[in-house]
């Protein structure tokens, strides 16, 4: 995160004195008029003068030598309030952030420090304590600062306590600040920018949040949809999720797989050929022989490639024996649940007669007896396969199990942004 620039800090602390200490009377009148009353005795008022002179002068190491005989003469608030604000113009001119820390302590705590500089007091003091690595420590002052309207200027305020609440553990805290900074750039007309989707994914994957990346990766993709973006985040997703303990079987990847292979996201031969093997050992040789021709025509298989020649060799010669589907609807139809329906369901979806997969896949539901998450998984594919977007993204919504249900909203996410039928 970008630090709080001294220039600015400096231009701050010049601007907090109610009036000069060495200011004519006539103007120390004028001054006086216009402010609140000042109380200060004249001890110290002439040694105040001293210090000021050689503030005004930028000879901050005179100042400093005399500050602490100065400070000895402070009885009240107001004498208080200019001792501090010495203090700090000091410590800024002498890059001391420590003591700038305790000067801003005293301003900040001091009840005639302007109102209206407050807020970026407290925004000085959190950026000065996140760059001493005391993220806790500077949340509140931060928040303090967000609160009181302080606006930076190159730095997102938001992202700068949410990196502040990340660092000290608060993971959900910083989340939901990094939520506040992108719904902050959509109501200013902005698009906030990737990398602080990327963030929040980032963190509560490793933090052991899946279901909250998933749905933060879907947002990400919402916001930026590329084939390379979806190639990553999917690749990612099934990456994380195995890291995670959580088993990820043919038939998930399966339709992870098909995701990619819809947003044309698919990478080298790799991704074809492990598609394509998924699809064949869930005895979809149509699906199979179609996406090793798919990267051929796409240049990403070598005519030479034996795995993915002998894929589609066996693929060939299995769709060849396995007949017309049509003769198995009566038998899907007859059965006492809805195994049957669902496995031809996913054989016409793997032959992409999309209107008969839908029809077996709602009718395995009626039926019951089947995974109802993995089947509307797949009864939304092929509603989104054939543009019913409305009726795809009702399918999905069903899918409620973990990790199908991450599964589906990453298909919902595609749907919204695929173009009408």
């Amino acid at each position: 995160m970008k630090s709080v620039s001294k220039a600015a800090l400096a231009a701050a602390v010049l601007l907090a004195a109610p009036y000069a200490m060495s200011a004519p009377a006539a103007a120390q009148k004028k001054q006086k008029e216009e402010a609140p009353k000042i109380k200060v005795s004249d001890a110290f008022r002439k040694a105040a003068i001293e210090v000021e002179t050689l503030l005004n002068a930028k000879d901050y190491a005179g100042a400093a030598a005399k500050i602490d005989a100065v400070d000895a003469l402070a009885a009240n608030d107001d004498e208080k309030f200019y001792i501090a604000n010495f203090r700090l113009q000091i410590a800024v001119g002498t890059k001391d952030n420590p003591a700038t820390i305790r000067a801003l302590d005293a301003l900040i705590a001091n009840p005639k420090t302007d109102p209206a500089n407050l807020a970026q007091y407290n925004y000085f003091r959190g950026d000065l304590t996140v760059g001493q690595k005391k993220p806790a420590e500077a949340i509140p002052f931060l928040i303090k600062a967000r609160d009181l309207g302080y606006v930076t200027n190159g730095t997102n305020l938001n992202l700068l306590i949410a990196q502040a609440q990340l660092d000290s553990g608060q993971l959900d805290a910083g989340v939901a600040s990094i939520d506040a900074a992108i719904k902050g750039e959509e109501a200013a007309g902005r698009k906030a920018p990737e990398t602080w989707y990327k963030f929040a994914v980032d963190r509560l994957y490793r933090g052991g949040k899946k279901a909250a990346a998933s749905e933060w990766l879907g947002r990400q993709l919402g916001a930026y949809p590329s084939a390379q973006g979806w190639r990553a985040a999917l690749l990612i997703y099934m990456e994380q999720t195995r890291e995670k303990g959580v088993a990820m079987d043919a038939d998930l990847q399966l339709d992870v797989f098909r995701l990619m292979r819809a947003a044309k996201a698919m990478g080298g031969e790799a991704d074809y050929i492990e598609l394509a093997d998924l699809a064949q050992r869930r005895g979809l040789p149509w699906e199979a022989k179609a996406v090793i021709e798919e990267g051929r025509a796409a240049g990403k298989i070598q005519a030479t490639n034996t795995a993915a020649n002998e894929l589609h060799r066996s693929a060939v010669t299995r769709e060849k024996a396995e007949g017309p589907l049509s003769a198995e609807e009566k038998g899907a139809s007859a059965a006492a649940n809805g195994t049957a329906a669902k496995n031809l369901g996913d054989a016409y979806l793997g032959s992409r007669n999309y209107p008969k997969a839908v029809e077996l896949y709602r009718l395995a539901l009626q039926k019951g007896g089947v995974d109802a998450n993995l089947v509307n998984t797949r009864l939304g594919i092929a509603l989104a396969m054939q543009g019913q977007k409305a009726e795809a993204k009702a399918a999905f919504q069903a899918v409620t199990a973990a990790p199908r249900g991450e599964i589906a909203r990453f298909w919902t996410t595609w749907v919204d942004q695929a173009p009408a039928a």
